[in-house]
């Protein structure tokens, strides 16, 4: 794929400009729309199939090309993840160990199945997963708290998943604007920041009859600690049916049964003795590993130092 294929279309810098521009646009047209139960879209409410395939599955897509996308030091990160990967055969993917899966991971068709969407006036609520459970709440109408690092709702200690805010447009669109993410990574694909910001634009798609058929989901991403510029998703939730129909939401927990023994990921069986090192959750452990059981002999990129005026400098 194209690199213009992965890039926001739009001319924001930051999140927040863009969902004010949105609020703006909205309310030139008498929005944001204020639904009861009488009239909020509840069609949207019901199970909806695994989202359409898009670039984040990083199937179709060059490494160079995703570099593209990177500052040097995410770069250097993804770099270390490719290498890794695909030359010594060593993964570290949150989910085999049962870490958390990072806010990015809901757009990874390894961590994404069916969707359930229950839609209320005030709180509009996503529930998906496949080794863990992906919640997201948007709030309605709530605003951010602008005091702390980055815009927050609840205290101003990064989330998982993030914190999520949303208006209405109609009954056609809800806008939201997540922030508050704990950084973190994808397997296969690079890491984010705790920067990271996103706006997400959810409209319904219709047959030709005007049917409800599902949801087009448009995701850009805004974080300018991992990021060169925007990059955006845009992917389709098709309904397969309404909650009164088909098996309940299956809630997922992590059994553990592969453990990072020596820096390798290893299956152990119930009753087994092994003895393996606790990682720094929050300090990259992935790299942690990797650095020290593969890359004993390998030295790291050194930035260049504006201020250094050796008589060896060239």
């Amino acid at each position: 794929m194209p690199r213009e294929a992965l890039v926001s279309p739009y001319p924001f810098k930051t999140a927040q400009a863009h969902y004010e521009a949105l609020m703006a646009e909205t309310k030139t047209k008498g929005g944001p729309t204020q639904h009861t139960y009488a009239t909020v879209p509840g069609e949207w409410t019901g199970r909806y199939g695994r989202p359409s395939e898009h670039w984040f599955y990083m199937g179709k897509l060059q490494i160079p090309t995703v570099l593209s996308l990177l500052t040097p030091e995410y770069q250097t990160r993804m770099v270390q993840e490719t290498y890794h990967q695909g030359n010594s055969n060593v993964a570290h993917w949150p989910s085999q160990y049962c870490w958390p899966e990072g806010f990015m991971r809901r757009w990874h068709q390894a961590a994404v199945g069916e969707h359930q969407i229950i839609v209320t006036p005030q709180l509009v609520q996503i529930m998906t997963g496949v080794a863990r459970n992906f919640v997201t709440n948007i709030y309605v109408g709530r605003q951010f708290n602008m005091t702390g690092l980055v815009p927050r709702i609840g205290a101003d200690v990064p989330r998982w998943y993030g914190e999520t805010i949303g208006f209405w447009d109609g009954t056609e669109a809800l806008v939201t604007w997540t922030s508050n993410i704990q950084g973190w990574k994808v397997h296969a694909a690079f890491e984010h920041s705790s920067k990271m910001q996103t706006i997400e634009i959810y409209t319904p798609m219709r047959d030709a009859g005007g049917r409800f058929t599902g949801l087009n989901h448009e995701a850009i991403f805004y974080d300018p600690e991992a990021l060169v510029e925007p990059v955006r998703i845009v992917r389709s939730f098709n309904r397969t049916s309404g909650p009164d129909q088909g098996d309940p939401y299956t809630y997922i927990e992590c059994v553990q049964t592969i453990y990072p023994v020596n820096g390798k990921a290893t299956p152990l069986s119930p009753g087994a003795t092994t003895q393996f090192e606790v990682p720094d959750i929050y300090g990259r452990p992935w790299a942690q590993m990797w650095e020290k059981y593969n890359e004993k002999n390998m030295e790291k990129p050194v930035n260049e130092d504006l201020f250094d005026f050796s008589k060896n400098k060239k």
